[in-house]
């Protein structure tokens, strides 16, 4: 099952190669030298297996005196210009957004340095898209050695099997190849002309194939969605033998009937609930009127499909059907060592107990930035845990 997807950047989430030869072409194209973008090719994505240096491949081919700095600084200057008119490439979004429905994280991996990245990122509206972002200062060698990725896989929590990689050009389907991972390859207009050999799919755009599509290319059945009637015998399987009690199942049941299920999600896979969250109201004291606030919990996978991570997608693709449902934030009782890699911080930063107490278990991820501020009290659960507990 996969847990995560990494995207390069440069040439597949925004068109930056193709400014960057046309700007080379308009600085050769003044000393009637052609420029040699098969050579150029060899370092897109990374540094490749040459040294190509397109100022002295240009100083030698023109035999003209040339002010190396200036034409730097000019050729710098226009490619800035043009990919400022770029945006996302398509299909990027739409990956994105699903891949937060389905509970799967997401990363970059570029050879490109932080500034360059983060700020394209933050531009384009997509800095607060990716959980990690992973660029040339965070790792030893760059594209095509593999060490982008085993450094994104690492903080992913991630083996090879379990992500997908998607990369533009030559040297990133290498690197990716290098790191064990399955390798779409998303060549854009310049890279098309490099060759793309290697990948386990390619595409002409990531807006050819949705995510699920390309999912159960690699084999992934698994869905993950709201509940509905006939999951009801499952979901009461799975809380069952999950907790190996009838008390969470009873709670489950009860909160349904009695019509505070805020929100109730399945993994689902051929046709059977293997795993089940569920979404309950929270309640102030004192009140916190226009304030949505719910409380996660219980969370059951299948004792056989345990450890397998989709527990942590089921909480993932939860949380942001919260967020898109304008919920403010989400409380949770739960493992302190556990949860705080989905977001979730002690309550009580936030001035908050509850009935269980106000220690590391008790946790809230604010899902509206400033949602919380000031608020201060007292919060319970709906009251069927407390009727169906031992």
């Amino acid at each position: 099952m996969f847990k995560a997807l990494i995207f390069d950047f440069d040439g597949l989430i925004l068109d930056t190669e193709t400014p960057e030869v046309v700007a080379w072409q308009e600085v050769y194209s003044r000393y009637g030298v052609e420029f040699p973008i098969d050579l150029w090719g060899q370092i897109v994505g990374g540094n490749g297996a040459v040294d190509f240096d397109p100022v002295t491949y240009l100083t030698e081919r023109s035999g003209q005196v040339i002010d190396t700095t200036l034409m730097r600084a000019d050729k710098r200057v226009r490619d800035r210009e043009l990919i400022a008119y770029q945006d996302v490439l398509p299909g990027v979004q739409d990956y994105l957004a699903a891949a937060r429905a389905l509970g799967l994280q997401t990363a970059i991996a570029s050879s490109s340095t932080h500034e360059w990245v983060d700020n394209q990122l933050k531009r384009l509206g997509l800095f607060e898209a990716f959980d990690f972002i992973i660029c040339r200062e965070d790792a030893d060698r760059p594209k095509p050695n593999p060490d982008l990725f085993l450094k994104a896989l690492e903080v992913l929590r991630a083996r090879p099997d379990e992500a997908i990689v998607f990369e533009d050009s030559p040297n990133g389907v290498k690197a990716g190849q290098a790191a064990g991972l399955r390798v779409v390859a998303v060549p854009n207009p310049v890279t098309i002309r490099l060759g793309m050999d290697g990948g386990d799919l390619t595409l002409n755009s990531l807006a050819d194939l949705a995510l699920p599509g390309l999912l159960a290319r690699f084999g992934e059945t698994l869905t993950i969605r709201p509940e509905i009637q006939a999951d009801l015998p499952g979901i009461r399987q799975v809380n069952e033998q999950a907790f190996e009690r009838p008390n969470e199942a009873q709670a489950v049941d009860l909160i349904r009937a009695r019509g505070h299920a805020s929100l109730s999600m399945v993994a689902v896979e051929d046709g059977r609930v293997l795993g089940h969250v569920l979404f309950s109201p929270m309640r102030f004291e004192p009140p916190r009127p226009g304030l949505t606030v719910l409380g996660l919990g219980p969370v059951a996978v299948l004792p056989e499909v345990q450890k397998t991570g989709i527990g942590s997608r089921l909480i993932r693709a939860g949380l942001e059907a919260c967020r898109r449902q304008g919920v403010e934030a989400v409380l949770l009782v739960g493992h302190e060592s556990y949860y705080p890699r989905f977001g979730f911080t002690p309550a009580r930063t936030f001035g908050l107990t509850s009935e269980y107490g106000d220690g590391d278990f008790f946790m809230i991820i604010e899902l509206c930035p400033g949602s919380l501020e000031g608020v201060q009290g007292r919060v319970t659960y709906v009251p069927e845990f407390k009727e169906t507990a031992c």
